[in-house]
């Protein structure tokens, strides 16, 4: 394997590595002729029936949530990137946002500032249950800090409902943690390549191994902060099973092939297929369904779940509101792979799968 690529931290900011050759931050001008020259064709429903019948949100299975198979691995979609994933005896909340807007939200009260927030993207699609519902979260898994994937009032809620939990996040993340009152030793942060050992309580000499691995994408808050902080995706290796999270990221031809190479195949992935038209404003930032497939080929992933789709009407997100799944499906038919090996979940629902299915795919 070629040497690890490396994000690259210059002036105080991030940078993606050169051999990412598809990626170009996103300018303003860009920005404008995106709003003022492209046709929307989401076309979401107004109608709350019509979207009930379309894309169902459907009760959690709390007793499958608080019994889960130990040999198995299991995913719960809460919607947009935020997954719920049960591996090794450890529950790992990813990305979580679970707000009826994704927008700015303040540590301190601010007169408007729930005004500000209806400026935000709004949920189309309904949490299916709220986090004091899940029955226990070990660890937070941060890709990077855009609104619709680290969310403040998400992460208090966590805080209150579950104060013993970690909060693993990309290099210059802690800081932002600490200032809104978490405990310094819960939250760890890590550039590409950099592990973690999580220990099982209650199981001797067991721990789950958390890595930052390469992701193509930005960073911001403010509009004053770009790339003060990294952005990553994780692999997660247990004993039994290994998960790979994407969290938001283009795609070039080395960074997901270098990540199956040294730690490839994952039992499970879950893998962005939403927010990708326009492409020839998109494709740095978004990878397309298609691209979401190579990615899980490359990987070695044996079975993968789409997500970051179906939630909120983002920037972008042009493509019809249904199309994401299709394409997958499309594109696993091209390439002769089994339909069940990359498939989407409807909100709430909860994916298990076995370990005999994991060794026999």
């Amino acid at each position: 394997m070629t040497s690890l690529i490396k994000a690259i931290f210059k002036n105080g900011r991030w940078e993606n590595p050169v051999e990412f050759d598809t990626w170009k931050i996103p300018g303003k001008f860009e920005f404008l002729k995106l709003k003022l020259t492209e046709k929307d064709h989401s076309d979401i429903p107004k109608d709350p029936k019509e979207l009930d019948e379309t894309l169902p949100v459907i009760p959690v299975d709390k007793a499958k949530l608080e019994n889960p198979d130990p040999d198995s691995i299991q995913i719960l979609w809460i919607g947009h990137a935020s997954v719920f994933v049960q591996m090794d005896g450890i529950n790992i909340l990813c990305d979580p946002i679970f707000s009826d807007h994704c927008s700015p939200s303040y540590k301190v009260p601010i007169v408007g500032v729930e005004l500000l927030k209806q400026f935000g993207y709004k949920r189309y699609r309904p949490v299916p249950c709220k986090i004091s519902e899940l029955p226990r979260v070990d660890v937070v898994l941060i890709s990077h800090d855009h609104y619709d994937h680290l969310d403040f009032e998400s992460v208090m809620e966590i805080k209150e409902n579950f104060p013993e939990a970690k909060y693993y996040v990309p290099m210059g993340l802690k800081e932002w943690f600490i200032s809104c009152g978490f405990v310094e030793e819960n939250v760890q942060e890590r550039n590409w390549w950099e592990d973690i050992q999580h220990r099982i309580p209650g199981q001797k000499n067991r721990s789950l191994e958390f890595i930052a691995t390469p992701a193509q994408h930005w960073c911001t808050r403010s509009g004053l902060d770009q790339n003060k902080r990294l952005w990553c995706s994780w692999v997660v290796k247990g004993q039994i099973h290994s998960f790979f999270f994407g969290g938001d990221t283009g795609y070039n031809k080395i960074a997901f092939k270098q990540i199956g190479e040294k730690y490839g195949p994952f039992s499970l992935s879950a893998l962005p297929i939403g927010a990708y038209e326009p492409r020839w404003y998109m494709h740095p930032q978004h990878v397309s369904p298609e691209e979401s497939v190579e990615i899980h080929r490359e990987i070695c992933s044996k079975f993968t779940i789409g997500v970051h789709w179906g939630t909120f009407k983002q920037m972008g997100c042009y493509e019809n509101y249904l199309e994401p799944p299709k394409l997958v499906e499309k594109h696993l038919e091209k390439l002769n792979l089994p339909a069940r090996s990359f498939r989407t979940i409807r909100h709430g629902e909860i994916w298990s799968i076995s370990k005999k299915e994991v060794d026999s795919s």
